[in-house]
């Protein structure tokens, strides 16, 4: 039985993750935590050369995970959501792994194993210049590439797109974040609280309709116990400044559960076909907003159109599951 590992021990993690140029060997208790969170994939694919370290980023060090496969044809770059971390990605690791895909996953600011302050950041801008940053730093093999995003983390490739070449052949976003559902009364909460209180104490949304994951979540020691008004703020920004227009990086495929009740999907995904025209946009019914963790059912009805799309988009093999 895996222990679940306590705050201090993932702090010591945090603390003594070497970067990542200087590639020395992981602090005890590593394996332990990859265990924890199912990212051990050293028995499934034996065959992958994993490392991790820390990538320097403005006022972060950023965590950050790659999985190298002998003789992979494509490069698979995961962005997760907010609250969420690389621990909570092994369904989507494991997926680019059984595609022959090496993958890049890294946490947050604010996220995971990440430094800042948690769930928090000043603007979106940072979130783009840490992708940037981790790009830079961990210089991916010369072949095929393809970013999937879960929420927040298509926020961040919009982001991204505005201030970077784009290097992606292909873009998959899942539940992509623009206004999140109730989108009024968040802002006019962050103003009636903002003079008296940081932030919203944390709640736990039925985003899944995977029990397991739900319950796991709910003992997830990497989970903030509050909503920061400051990210709020940084999303309100965010949305004021961005153009509602083409940002030139070609058409995405878009996942969107039409039980979502995390993200005003309704609106995003007319906004998104405006960010990403020609997009192939799929509604997945009785899906919720954690579409990287729903359930087994739901899963294997929505990859089969990620491996459409990247036979279309992308050079390479892709196996069946």
């Amino acid at each position: 039985m895996v222990t679940r590992p306590t705050a201090e021990a993932l702090q010591q993690l945090r603390d003594t993750l070497p970067l990542w140029s200087e590639q020395k060997p992981l602090p005890a208790g590593w394996q332990d935590y990859c265990r924890y969170y199912g990212i051990d994939f050293s028995d499934r694919f034996a065959q992958a050369d994993y490392r991790a370290g820390a990538v320097e980023s403005g006022p972060y060090c950023l965590a950050v995970n790659l999985w190298h496969l002998p003789g992979a044809t494509r490069n698979l770059v995961l962005l997760h959501g907010y609250t969420d971390h690389s621990g909570l990605f092994g369904h989507l690791i494991a997926y680019g792994l059984a595609t022959n895909c090496n993958v890049l996953i890294f946490d947050l600011p604010g996220h995971g194993l990440s430094t800042g302050e948690p769930a928090a950041i000043d603007t979106f801008s940072e979130y783009a210049v840490a992708l940037a940053d981790v790009l830079q730093a961990v210089a991916l093999p010369q072949l095929p590439t393809w970013a999937m995003a879960q929420s927040t983390g298509c926020s961040v490739l919009m982001e991204f797109a505005r201030h970077y070449d784009w290097p992606f052949d292909a873009t998959v976003l899942l539940a992509p974040l623009l206004r999140p559902a109730g989108w009024q009364k968040l802002q006019l909460a962050r103003w009636l609280l903002k003079p008296f209180v940081p932030g919203i104490p944390r709640t736990f949304n039925r985003n899944s309709s995977d029990e397991a994951f739900l319950a796991f979540i709910r003992q997830d020691p990497l989970q903030p116990s509050s909503f920061p008004l400051k990210w709020i703020g940084a999303l309100r920004d965010w949305l004021a400044a961005l153009p509602l227009v083409d940002l030139g990086v070609g058409p995405a495929l878009v996942l969107q559960g039409d039980q979502d009740g995390t993200v005003d999907w309704r609106y995003n995904t007319r906004q998104i076909d405006k960010l990403f025209p020609g997009s192939d946009i799929h509604y997945l019914q009785g899906a919720g907003h954690q579409l990287a963790n729903e359930s087994s059912t739901h899963r294997v009805l929505y990859l089969p159109y990620i491996d459409a799309y990247l036979t279309e988009r992308v050079p390479g093999t892709t196996d069946e599951l």
